[in-house]
């Protein structure tokens, strides 16, 4: 099964989940603004690599609160995803505009289609891990 793949830690999840993001989003932030120049896709890829570290971090460990919110599946399930992908566009685009990314669309178009994925998918993991015992103590 790949649940038992996925780390039982909120902390785990959340560390290795940001550093993908880090990686990732980073280095399309880079790709999508090459023609503005190296030091345009630099101050970019940092902007947006920086960012989705510490926006994923905080996304899965907010993910993780609202959730255990409300004992409704459906309820849970809506104020889940509604709330966290509401936070991750806004938050995005605003860092990006005041970073003066000059393709602020194209820079965060990956990122809200993969959060929105993300989101989605953090969500039915959270149902399924509530739904198995756990074995150790989450730190």
């Amino acid at each position: 099964m790949v649940m038992r793949f996925i780390p039982q830690s909120k902390k785990a999840r959340s560390i290795l989940s940001a550093l993908a993001g880090l990686i990732a989003y980073g280095g399309w932030a880079f790709f999508a603004n090459m023609e503005h120049g190296v030091e345009a896709s630099f101050r970019a890829a940092c902007t947006q690599g920086s960012f989705s570290f510490i926006l994923t971090l905080a996304m899965n460990l907010i993910m993780e609160w609202v959730f255990q919110l409300s004992s409704q599946p459906r309820i849970q399930a809506a104020m889940t995803t509604l709330s966290t992908c509401l936070m991750v566009y806004s938050a995005s685009w605003g860092i990006n505009y005041l970073a003066g990314t000059p393709e602020i669309f194209m820079t965060v178009l990956p990122g809200w289609i993969f959060s929105t994925f993300y989101i989605c998918m953090y969500t039915v993991t959270l149902f399924k891990l509530t739904a198995q015992p756990v074995a150790a103590t989450d730190q």
